[in-house]
Formats: structure tokens, sequence, C-alpha cells
């Protein structure tokens, strides 16, 4: 999933699915104007797809796009003006999307003494989220609060601080601390996704001056500018000069790099090697050092140079309902994950689910049958998270926070796998079914 240096938002209307044209349009055509979102759901769409009987049925019925991407007739010959008209509509909606957003994150900072202060070492009762309505969506839908509370139910947990992207970097670290302070109620381990924005030095200097009870897995961010990889890198081991390597329990060398075709796999090599080599030369050859994506990408030649295979799997994208959701997600471990992982190796390589959720928001991004919503939140962690804990296989589960900033014209579904909202508030009961 994308969490750093969106540049999506500038790309003009030719860039864009106009389903109303689809039926004139070639399936190759339809790709090449999709957003690189859209590309990679429907990437994750045919690629889950194989693995579920509901998925071959789709496909041996000749369904070969999502509901999204339905075909519809054409309307008139006017449908360039139309589509123009929609742009403006959309870029409308995201101005709106990102007022809404910044006006809930400053007002959280201007009241984070009061609502979210902690004085314990893991949080306390004063860190519950606070009653009233909750605005979950930018189309102000919204949730009653019926004062969830928190509980440690979560191996780990994908976390990126609210305000934390270039080039404004709007987090500090009293909003760090604020964040974690909710965040450690639910889950002893956080992985990141990169160093930008002084995230990996803020979330460390709070777990050792608050002591947290948490551990934490490093994102270095990985995209198509290599300097992104070497300015985070350099930053990674900067920081570590002046915090213990004891908090460190994994670094991640970049997130769906192959999937999204920001670097070729040997490039990617080379920079696990690079990472790896200055890790162990500090003392810590035992810190696994990996990348993450999917299992179509996280296998061979990839995993004969990374200490763990860090697979991204989320039921949402095979495009079943969601009473088959964690089903689906276990055979699909066992069957297609486990297999593909350990492709040329002579000993398996140890799995980390270092994605899995559900979206909550808007249904009309549905992957088939696979819908966003709250409720289907809720039974996808009534049916799926105490069988996950049980089993035992290290997982972060995505995201903790909604993301509004990942949200552009063809894409909003990406914004809101949130545990919580934006203006921390808990979406859901959580279940009864406590981590070792």
């Amino acid at each position: 999933m994308s969490h750093y240096n969106n540049t999506h938002n500038n790309r003009n209307q030719d860039n864009f699915v106009d389903v109303e044209d689809y039926d004139n349009t070639s399936e190759y055509q339809l790709q090449q104007r999709m957003t690189p979102q859209q590309q990679r759901q429907e990437e994750r769409r045919r690629h889950a797809e194989a693995g579920t009987a509901s998925g071959a049925a789709a496909a041996a019925a000749g369904s070969g796009a999502s509901p999204w991407l339905n075909k519809q007739k054409k309307k008139s010959s006017k449908w360039k003006t139309i589509a123009w008209s929609v742009l403006v509509i959309l870029i409308l909606a995201i101005a709106g999307v990102l007022a809404w957003y910044f006006a809930v994150y400053k007002k959280n900072n201007a009241n984070s003494g009061s609502n979210n202060s902690n004085n314990g070492n893991t949080g306390g009762s004063n860190n519950v989220p606070a009653t009233g309505p909750t605005v979950i969506s930018p189309n102000g839908t919204v949730l009653p609060n019926t004062n969830y509370p928190l509980k440690k139910v979560f191996y780990g947990m994908a976390y990126v601080p609210l305000g934390a992207q270039l080039p404004g970097c709007f987090n500090t670290q009293q909003s760090v601390d604020d964040e974690l302070a909710l965040l450690v109620q639910t889950t002893s381990r956080v992985r990141l996704y990169g160093t930008d924005c002084k995230v990996l030095e803020y979330v460390l200097n709070s777990i050792e001056r608050k002591k947290l009870d948490l551990k934490v897995v490093v994102g270095l961010w990985i995209d198509k500018d290599n300097a992104t990889y070497t300015r985070q890198m350099t930053d990674f081991f900067k920081v570590m000069e002046t915090y213990s390597w004891s908090n460190i329990i994994g670094v991640s060398v970049g997130n769906e790099v192959l999937f999204d075709e920001y670097q070729p796999a040997e490039v990617l090599l080379a920079h696990i090697a690079e990472v790896k080599a200055k890790v162990v030369a500090l003392g810590h050859k035992d810190l696994p050092v990996f990348s993450s994506d999917l299992e179509k990408f996280n296998t061979y030649p990839l995993t004969s140079s990374e200490d763990r295979a860090g697979v991204n799997l989320h039921p949402f994208f095979s495009g079943i309902p969601i009473e088959q959701a964690a089903e689906w997600y276990w055979k699909y471990l066992k069957e297609n994950v486990t297999p593909k992982v350990n492709v040329n190796r002579t000993a398996p390589i140890d799995i980390w689910i270092t994605e899995v959720g559900w979206p909550t928001f808007p249904a009309s991004s549905a992957v088939q049958a696979s819908v966003p919503s709250i409720p289907n939140l809720q039974i996808f962690l009534d049916t799926w998270l105490c069988e996950a804990n049980k089993n035992g296989m290290p997982y972060y589960y995505f995201e903790f926070f909604d993301a509004p900033w990942k949200i552009w014209p063809g894409s909003a579904v990406e914004g809101f796998w949130g545990l919580m909202t934006i203006d921390k508030k808990l979406k859901v009961k959580l279940p009864d079914c406590l981590v070792n």
C-alpha cells in the first residue's frame, strides 16, 4: 500500500478511467488510462482471484474487471465535456478532503494535552476515545461513538504518524507521543514505513522517554528516485547512533517495491545486502533484514537475500464476501503464500505477514463482492483476529489510522484502512483475544 511521496494528484484527465467509454476501449488501452492505484487494485484482484474457486468462476464468466470498472453504455457523444466536469468535481472533492484532514489534525494537536495525555508506561483509562459523534469520511458520514475500549489484541500494528508526509511534515514529537499512547494499548509491536519527517526518531524517543512496551520494525521507503533510499538508509543509521538497538526487531527495506515496479529486483537485492552488511558490522547479525511485498514477488531470488519473507496479504482484493474472508486468508496462506516464498529454498523461510486488514470506505470501491464498510471490518476482526493470535504467525495489522492523504481521483479506498479515524476514534469493538 502507498504511504509516502504521493505524486498522483497532479495527473491530467487522460490518466483517469472513464467508465462510460469502456465499451469502446480495449482492455490494454483501459489499463494505460488507469491511475497507478487503479492498476494496483486490478492486479491485486487478478492475483488473488487465481487462488479462489469463486474467482475462477468469475473469470470463466468473463468478469475481467472489478465492479468500479464494469461496462456502462456510452450515453452521448459529449463524453469529453462530461469527463471534464467530473474532473473538476473530483479536484474540489480532494480539496475538501485535505481541508477536512488538516482541520481535524490541527484540532487534535490543540486538544492533545487534555484528551490524549498519558502519565503511565502503557497508557491508561484517559486514553479511551472521547464520547460524541465521530466523522469518519469527507462526505459527512457520522458514526455514533459508543466509546469502544482499546485492547492489546494485535500481534503488531502498521503505523504512519498523522501529518508525516513530505514536504509538510506536520507531525511533532508531541503528536507522536499522543498517538503511541493509544497504539501501545493495542499491541507491543509497531511497523514503520520510512524515516522522513523524523518518524523513526520521534517513535524511538517516545518509547525510551515514556518507557513504552513497544518494539519497532524499521521501514526504509524505496521509490523510483534512488535518492529516497539513500536518504532514509542514512537517516536510519544516524538515528541509531542515539537510540537503543534493543527496541528494534526488524528492518523492512522497501514496501511493494517489485509490485509497484519502483526498482528492478537487482537494485532491491543490493539495497537489502547493503543494509544487512551495515547492521552486522554494528554487531546485530541476528536482526532480520527483509523486504515486504506480495508473495508473487516475495519469492526467489528475493527470498535468497532476506532473513524473513515479509508478505502483504489482503483478503479484500480477492473479491470474496466478507463472511468468507477469514477462511480465504488461511487457505491462501497455506496453499499459495507458503509454497511460493519457499521456491528454490532448501529450508523453509519464516513468514511475517506485514500487512493484513479491511477498508471501511467508500462502498463504491468494492472489488467484486469485497465491500468496504465499518460493519464488514467488524466481521473481519471477529472472524479472523482470534484465530490469527492462536496460530502464532507474526502479523502487522494494516493500519492504525485512516490516511486521507492517499486519496486522489480514481481512488478513495486507500485512505480508509484505519482501525481508528484520524480524529482518533476506534471504529469497531475489539474481540477479547489478548496476544501473548
